[in-house]
């Protein structure tokens, strides 16, 4: 058993309780030749921490919206067709999902979101950030299952790299 899943147990979180996720990165950039966002998120790895959220075995939720079966945000970019081009075998499917989310960031639908600091008229910093929900249950579901898309999945690795937070009858806390 994972140390995230044995620290959910000994915080007494319940299942549909949420684990928050956050992670964010910024470049230096030339904010005066608007390509600094599109260039921000090539150069940080945000985009590429969330597509492997997204692809594991555990539903991934924005922040903002409602926490159900078929709600993911995964499902979400399958409906709205953002998916359709893909053909299994053409490339892995977890870089696909990277640059769709990079091609969609200014809609900022997809838990992909982006801030500019500018220092003066031409200079700044892009930060490129993301916040996701999971529900524990379904966390602690897929370390303890050895089965299917289960079998090499671990928690820890999952949430590796995130800061972790999670809604306890204390208040929020930050996990190491």
């Amino acid at each position: 058993m994972s140390d995230i899943v044995n620290t959910l147990r000994e915080l007494n979180v319940s299942e549909d309780d949420h684990v928050t996720l956050s992670y964010a990165d910024g470049a230096e950039v030339w904010h005066i030749n608007e390509s600094h966002v599109e260039e921000s998120v090539a150069e940080t790895g945000t985009a590429s921490m969330l597509a492997g959220l997204l692809v594991s075995p555990v539903p991934v939720y924005s922040t903002w919206g409602e926490v159900s079966e078929g709600n993911d945000i995964l499902n979400d970019m399958r409906a709205n067709e953002l998916l359709d081009d893909y053909e299994r075998g053409d490339e892995c499917f977890e870089d696909y999902i990277q640059e769709k989310l990079t091609e969609t960031i200014y809609d900022g639908e997809y838990s992909l979101e982006y801030s500019t600091e500018q220092y003066d008229y031409k200079r700044g910093r892009c930060e490129i950030s993301t916040e996701v929900r999971v529900r524990a249950g379904d966390l602690i579901e897929a370390d303890e299952s050895k089965e299917g898309r289960n079998f090499f999945f671990s928690a820890d690795s999952f949430v590796s790299g995130f800061k972790v937070s999670v809604q306890t009858k204390a208040g929020t806390l930050t996990l190491n």
